[in-house]
């Protein structure tokens, strides 16, 4: 802990004034707890004459560097000197300027102090933000039954437009409750972008597509390249083509060093609807294998087994 110059210099002020002589500086500093081996150099400085101000500032700067045993002597420090009384003792000629030097480190005193209360708070606001950005939602059986009925719903509707949309507004239900935060569909620049979540501290793009026809790798480099002009970040996306991919498109990713595009299927999301893997686990999984592997992608299949399930 170490104190800001201006404060400090009121500090050592302060307490030249208020104490004034140095037998009674060095019994003021035993006494608020200052370790031995610094109060042995504060007797080879009083026995050199040395001004108490200089006294003062090389206790601070040697009370820094003892961590949790010097910053309790400096609070205490602080707060015998912040509400001294005893200045009667004080011969006539030194009250004035001793209370004078006390106001003005009394002053300082409650803004360094309130500065210190202050980011305090601050910290354990973005501690709480930080623990409930990945902390899990309580586990909804409803709305994971949920999830399967309008899946179900949807699987029968005729119209591909109809058909699409809707598979899109239940994916990022799906989102919402798997990951640390989901924002939804958005344009940007006249451009279309079906969700947007954050997951393992990064913002992905998300493309969610049911056609009867498998994405290609052109649908999979226009996505790509939105992630990759996104601002503010090292944004990752998310394909997800209900029909899959085909042979062409996987076999032109193969290799990615910077892939940023992770693929799920059909058969991965009925895993997810029917919880045999979690979303936000199958997506790390995925995230992995790309990682390691270089697979433009992994079935949910591959993923369950690789982990020993049946």
């Amino acid at each position: 802990m170490k104190l800001p110059q201006d404060l400090a210099n009121l500090l050592a002020v302060a307490i030249r004034d208020v104490i004034w002589f140095k037998h009674n500086v060095r019994s003021f500093l035993n006494n608020c707890g200052v370790p031995k081996s610094i109060m042995i150099e504060v007797d080879k400085m009083i026995k050199n004459k040395a001004h108490t101000i200089k006294i003062i500032h090389f206790v601070l700067e040697r009370l820094a560097e003892k961590g949790d045993e010097g910053s309790q002597a400096l609070r205490k420090m602080l707060t015998d000197i912040y509400y001294w009384k005893d200045i009667h003792s004080l011969p006539n000629d030194r009250k004035d300027s001793a209370l004078k030097s006390l106001e003005e480190f009394q002053k300082a005193y409650q803004k360094y102090k309130a500065q210190l209360d202050y980011q305090k708070k601050q910290e354990e606001q973005m501690h709480e933000e930080r623990v409930k950005r990945v902390s899990m939602k309580n586990l909804d059986h409803n709305k994971l039954q949920s999830f399967r009925d309008e899946f179900d719903e949807i699987f029968k509707i005729q119209n591909p437009q109809e058909r699409g949309n809707r598979f899109e507004s239940l994916m990022n239900k799906i989102f919402d409750y798997y990951c640390e935060e989901s924002k939804g569909p958005f344009k940007r620049m006249g451009e279309q972008i079906d969700g947007l979540f954050c997951f393992d501290k990064h913002w992905w793009y998300v493309e969610v597509r049911w056609r009867e026809q498998k994405a290609n790798a052109g649908d999979i480099s226009q996505l790509r390249d939105r992630a990759k002009n996104a601002f503010g970040g090292d944004t990752k996306a998310l394909f997800i083509s209900f029909n899959g991919f085909t042979s062409e498109c996987l076999e032109s990713l193969k290799g990615y060093t910077d892939e940023r595009v992770i693929l799920m299927d059909g058969v991965d999301l009925r895993y997810v609807l029917d919880c045999q893997i979690a979303f936000d686990v199958l997506l790390a999984e995925k995230q992995a294998d790309i990682i390691q592997n270089k697979r433009p992608f992994i079935g949910v299949l591959d993923i369950l087994k690789s982990r020993g399930n049946n």
